[in-house]
């Protein structure tokens, strides 16, 4: 009897009037004005995860939200309702009991995390990722009334002048890389190398912070030390170690000073070797660039004396007629100064002897 009852509570709540005034009966105030129930549409089982999808005898429906109660009154195509946020959830669990069950509260909270977590894996988020709201209800209907917890704060046994932050809706955040140190300190607790070992940036520190836990730790504590030793081998050395070194391996937490001292020489000859290298670099780049300037000095020269070389030609071609060739070898093979003292010459030659002679006058030496 009961198996029949649920099909036939399934079947009537397949009908969106039915799941219409469901909300009405159980939501009050004019925010449920703003619920668009022409849009009212069941999420189809294909969607959901195989935990849903083994309790058939819940249903999930959406219902599009308005951002006002007298918005669009008009019906909203459900193509033109795209956005996440346009969505307001409704999980309807039908069940038929003997007796109520005394951790429904428990069940409802399960069965509603599950319809979140499918609603985020299709990414069916509100604005700034938030999850949307979900109203859960319940269909009973048995001869007993019912007598279990609605709210899963009524199943949870209430701590007293407890801590605040225990309540199951928020979780403790340790966030170990920023975390404060300063309640730690001093005190004789693992947590504490833990922590430094989490907030390390260079080798520097980790000799300090192994130091801590090794006063921390006693012999009792050595397989919380071997546990250590395995976190620094695969968590902290390679987040330390630059990228292409040799990651080193500690068998146990005495070694970590011998390891760093290593280290530390290695670094050093390391830095020795960069520095003669950088050394010979600039010593060939200097010998590079005293060659390029004498190469450029000497070009310079060279095309300095072509230059004196041809304006002496042209001059005495203008002057006299054509180069002979056994001239043109003499103009080739001039030094500077006998083509600076040829050209002074020019000047007052009436013929190419009085140029080219070799007279021992002082008027023909240059200064």
């Amino acid at each position: 009897m009961a198996e029949e009852q649920d099909k036939t509570h399934r079947l009537l709540f397949h009908f969106p009037r039915m799941v219409e005034d469901l909300v009405r009966y159980c939501l009050t105030g004019e925010w449920v004005d703003r619920l668009d129930f022409s849009t009212l549409d069941k999420v189809p089982e294909r969607l959901l995860s195989p935990e849903l999808k083994r309790r058939e005898q819940d249903i999930l429906w959406r219902v599009a939200i308005r951002q006002s109660p007298f918005e669009n009154r008009e019906p909203s195509p459900r193509a033109a309702l795209t956005k996440p946020s346009d969505w307001f959830y409704v999980y309807l669990h039908l069940e038929h009991q003997s007796r109520p069950r005394k951790l429904m509260a428990l069940d409802m909270v399960t069965y509603k995390l599950l319809a979140l977590h499918d609603l985020a894996r299709r990414k069916a988020l509100s604005p700034g990722d938030k999850l949307p709201t979900i109203l859960s209800v319940v269909f009973y209907n048995h001869d007993q009334p019912w007598t279990a917890a609605t709210s899963l704060l009524d199943l949870l046994e209430p701590l007293h002048d407890g801590p605040e932050g225990l309540d199951v809706w928020s979780y403790h955040l340790i966030d170990a890389q920023r975390h404060d140190l300063s309640p730690l300190i001093g005190s004789k607790s693992p947590l504490l190398g833990l922590f430094r070992l989490e907030q390390l940036e260079d080798m520097e520190g980790l000799s300090e912070a192994v130091d801590d836990l090794k006063v921390v730790l006693n012999l009792a504590d050595q397989e919380l030390a071997d546990a250590f030793v395995t976190f620094i081998n695969q968590a902290v050395l390679p987040r330390l170690i630059s990228e292409g070194d040799k990651l080193p391996t500690i068998r146990d937490l005495q070694e970590v000073p011998n390891m760093i001292g290593q280290r530390i020489e290695r670094i050093k000859e390391r830095m020795r070797e960069d520095i003669a290298e950088r050394m010979r670099e600039d010593i060939a780049a200097q010998a590079r660039s005293e060659g390029l300037q004498s190469g450029r000095k000497e070009g310079l020269r060279l095309g300095l004396q072509e230059g004196r070389q041809e304006m002496l030609k042209e001059l005495i071609e203008h002057k006299f007629g054509e180069v002979a060739p056994e001239l043109e070898v003499r103009l080739r093979k001039a030094s500077t100064d006998e083509l600076l003292q040829w050209s002074r010459r020019m000047l007052s030659a009436t013929t190419l002897d009085e140029i080219f002679s070799n007279p021992d006058s002082s008027a023909d030496r240059t200064d």
